[in-house]
This record gives C-alpha cells, structure tokens and sequence, in this order.
C-alpha cells in the first residue's frame, strides 16, 4: 500500500488445535490495549519465540495478558524446548487490562503476526487490542510519517486456563550458573556449530572446574559436536564470564558432560542471542539448561526471554561426571521443556527479588 493509504485489516485464519482450545468470543467483559513507542519490541521478542522448525510457518505461541503485563510462550513440537517472553506493563507506553478474571488465555499464530508488525520501521508506533467488536480478533493500529496500517489476526482463546507451568529452577535448587561478560561470546560460539545443525547431531557441553595446576584462564566450558562428516569444538576460558558459579558436584567430580540435540539449542537460543544485551545460562542437577536473555528495547524497559531445553535422557553418559561414570537423572529429562516456568527472580542479577508474588507471573 502506499504511504497515503490504508491497507485492507489482514484475518489469517486459524484452525483449532483440538482439546479446549476453540474459536470463540472473549469472556464477557475482558479485553486488554497498549500502546507501544516501537512495534519492534514486540517483533523483537516474538522472533526469539519462533523456533526454527519445518512447520515453523504454521507456530503459534500462548498468550498471557492480566495486568502486570503479557507473558507468550512457544514449545517444540517434540516438546523438549520451551521458549517464555516477558513484557511487563512497565515495558508500554500504555497498558490497560480488564477482565472478570485474573487473566486471559490467547493462542496466537506467529508468522503472519510478524509479517504485519514488520510492515514499517522500528520508528512505528503500535497501538494492539483484543478484542475488537464480537469477534475473537487480534487488532492493531501502526503508524509511522502518517501512514498507517491496520490489521486483525484470529486468535484461538482457551475455555479454562492452562496447567499451572512450574519452575525446575526454584530458590536454594542446587545449579552451575554462568555469566559471560559479553553476551556475543556465547552467540559467537553457538554459531561455530551452525552449519553442523541436523536432526540427530548432539552438543556436548562440558563444565570444568579448576584443578591445583589449572592455569588462571583454564578452558572452564567447553562446547562440541561431530556428525559424520565434520565435527566442531568451541572452548570457553573464566575469563569469558564474569560469573562462573559451579555445583558441588562439578567441582566434586573435576568436569561434568551433558549432552543436548544440537537443533534444540540452536533453535532456541540463536535468535535471542544475536541482538540481547545480556544473557545467563543455568544448568540444574537433571541437566536441564535455562538460557535467560535480557533484549533490546526500543521503548523504556527491557524485554526478558528465557529458554528450557531439557538434556537427551537416553543418550549413553547423560549427564557424565569425571571419567565417564554415570549418575542418571533424578526426574524424567523429557518433561523438562513442558513446564516452562514463572518470571524467573534475580533475572541476570538484575531483577532479584521480582518473583511471582511481585510479577503475577
């Protein structure tokens, strides 16, 4: 469309899911607007959700909205990768929620939602309601040098909320926690292992602690991946993290291996990396890797985005301490990536002490 116009409102259409999802109305009474400064930050934390998958055209992400803000979350299909982006209400220029209950559940398919929010620059301002008239639409205004470009995309919204997602990474839970100085070092060497990327290649991610004779930057984290024609291996030295926090048990044990399908980690770290100005990794007892990103934004308050990969329960020395010997998990790794979690507290130490109580999240 040209500048001067305004373009047709684009309705994708989205068929249900099966089970309670169901194209309806809203709840009587509930809906929720906010104006944004830049339709960037949503598309920004959106792309991070998008996992790289052959069905990724036809993805879509749950929605939560309730007043402190709207959290989105997108899993695998295998169901061993969750990805969870924040943004609180903080985070608009405007944001108002209304509901008869606590919050509102919405289903929503993300490509064509990108395609609309790219439409203009990062300079255009957004304005996103739902729902607009009878209708379970998605509906947003973007304006930018006095064009303007309206769109409605279809939603599925949930009859009852979803299962309550719980945390493997709860207060006092024991964990290796690590925190690059630049978060470029760890995009920069996850992207040695791109061209690697296949369905059954395997990262092994090792953490080792420092021995009597260790020099002052010893290899602390090392990375690597083969497949049958080529093989890659990244070594991260300590001081490449300003926090480098290892559990007892690696330090017990000298070095302790886990292994992750390498597809897994890529598709949901690669995107967030790339642009964040921040980032954390934890990894639990099980194996289970948290990967917290702090974004870029255009508006006034950060973006926050998180991804759980669960580690391959049954792969031959998963996880592998010292010299190969063998401590099976302590829960099913599978179902690791199925609870994704609440507004992680202490956020990259930047955000202690905002749990669930203060966030609703």
């Amino acid at each position: 469309a040209a500048p001067s116009q305004r373009p047709a409102a684009v309705s994708p259409s989205a068929s249900s899911a099966g089970g309670a999802w169901a194209a309806r109305g809203p709840a009587i009474g509930s809906f929720f607007e906010c104006r944004l400064d830049s339709a960037h930050d949503l598309a920004n934390l959106l792309s991070a959700l998008q996992l790289r998958e052959k069905d990724a055209k036809d993805q879509r992400v749950h929605c939560e909205a309730r007043a402190q803000g709207l959290k989105f979350i997108a899993q695998s299909g295998a169901k061993d990768v969750a990805v969870v982006g924040w943004m609180m209400a903080t985070s608009f220029k405007e944001y108002r929620f209304v509901g008869e209950h606590e919050d509102l559940h919405l289903r929503l398919p993300v490509a064509p939602l990108l395609h609309c929010l790219q439409i203009f620059s990062d300079r255009a301002g957004l304005s996103l309601r739902y729902p607009v008239g009878e209708a379970a639409e998605l509906h947003f205004t973007m304006e930018e040098d006095g064009a303007v470009s309206e769109c409605s995309i279809r939603t599925l919204v949930l009859e009852e909320a979803p299962a309550i997602f719980g945390s493997f990474f709860g207060p006092g839970d024991v964990m290796s926690v690590l925190r690059p100085v630049q978060p470029e070092f760890w995009h920069n060497a996850l992207m040695e292992f791109a061209e690697l990327d296949a369905p059954d290649a395997v990262l092994r991610l090792t953490l080792r602690a420092p021995g009597p004779c260790s020099e002052a930057n010893y290899p602390a984290v090392v990375l690597r991946s083969q497949t049958l024609t080529s093989d890659a291996e990244v070594e991260l030295p300590r001081s490449v993290f300003e926090d480098l926090e290892l559990a007892p048990r690696v330090v017990a044990a000298g070095e302790v291996t886990h292994h992750y399908p390498l597809t897994s980690i890529l598709a949901s770290c690669l995107r967030a990396s790339k642009d964040c100005k921040g980032v954390k990794i934890r990894i639990n007892a099980e194996g289970v890797m948290s990967c917290q990103f702090i974004l870029r934004s255009r508006g006034q308050k950060d973006l926050f985005c998180e991804a759980l990969i669960s580690p391959m329960a049954d792969f031959a020395g998963a996880p592998t301490m010292g010299a190969g010997r063998l401590v099976p998990p302590t829960a099913p790794a599978s179902t690791a990536a199925t609870q994704p979690g609440t507004m992680p507290g202490g956020l990259l130490g930047g955000l202690r002490g905002l749990g669930n109580e203060s966030t609703g999240f």
